[in-house]
Formats: C-alpha cells, sequence, structure tokens
C-alpha cells in the first residue's frame, strides 16, 4: 500500500464521519445558528454553512496542490459565501461530492514523492500537499464534531 492510498483511505474515512454525523439532521437543524452574542472574529454557523465551508475548503486546497506540484504560481483562491441556493441536505451532499470528486482524481495521478513537495505560502512558508491533505483528514472529523454538537443544541 502507497502513502497516497493510505491518504485516500484516511479522507474517506473522515468523510464517512461526516455524512454519519449528518444522519437525521432536520432542515431546521441545517439551517439555525448556534444561539449567542458573535463577537470579533467569530463564526456561529449553521450547519449549512459548515457543510459549504468543508467543500469550499477541500475545493482551495487540492487547487493549491494542483498548482504547487505541476509548477504554476499558487494562486490565492478567495474565500467565497455559501450560494443562496444550496440550503438543502441533498444539494449540500452533491456540492461535498463535487469537491472531493477532483481531488480524488489528483490523488490518483500524483506519486508518493509529490507527497513531499514544498508549496511556497502567501506568508513566504511551505507546506507540503501530504500537509494539506493531513488537514483536511483533520477538518472533516473536526466538522463533523460540529455537525453533532449542533444537532444536539437544535435537538
Amino acid at each position: 500500500m502507497t502513502d497516497i492510498d493510505d491518504i485516500q483511505s484516511e479522507l474517506s474515512a473522515a468523510r464517512a464521519d461526516l455524512l454519519d454525523a449528518l444522519e437525521g439532521v432536520t432542515q431546521e437543524q441545517m439551517d439555525r445558528r448556534p444561539p449567542g452574542e458573535i463577537t470579533d472574529d467569530e463564526q456561529r454557523w449553521p450547519i449549512t454553512d459548515v457543510l459549504w465551508h468543508v467543500g469550499h475548503t477541500e475545493d482551495r486546497f487540492r487547487r493549491t496542490i494542483d498548482q504547487g506540484i505541476g509548477g504554476r504560481d499558487v494562486a490565492l483562491e478567495p474565500i467565497r459565501s455559501r450560494p443562496a441556493h444550496l440550503t438543502t441536505l441533498p444539494l449540500l451532499l452533491e456540492w461535498l461530492d463535487q469537491s472531493r470528486r477532483p481531488t480524488e482524481t489528483l490523488l490518483r495521478q500524483m506519486t508518493d514523492e509529490q507527497l513531499e513537495f514544498e508549496i511556497p505560502r502567501p506568508d513566504g512558508s511551505t507546506r507540503t500537499p501530504r500537509r494539506y491533505l493531513e488537514i483536511l483528514v483533520s477538518h472533516d472529523h473536526a466538522h463533523a464534531d460540529q455537525v453533532r454538537a449542533l444537532k444536539a443544541l437544535h435537538g
């Protein structure tokens, strides 16, 4: 088994964790923001925005990896807000799938050696594709926990 295979398995397990957390979620739970006053730099997202964020982050990271290992300048992708029509679980699940498929395609084309390629970041530091992918794994797990907490909060 290659390192790429291991990463693909970890990504699949993390996404399965997120999908499991969504089991039984209602539209009301999807739409409701957590209570409380929002302070500076704080984001209190409903589940709809959490799911948008998960897919958008994966899309941004995949583009960064693809540009970096392809020898192209890495363009900093802007953070976009969730489109207004993405409000239901079926549409957001399709969004997550659309975000994952290009990542899987990229991984099938990559070599284990490319996992260690140093990709320049805007702050002057570097990050490897392996690290970006590790972050995506932990990102899905963290947001699965967030979804579970939001579901429990909203009963």
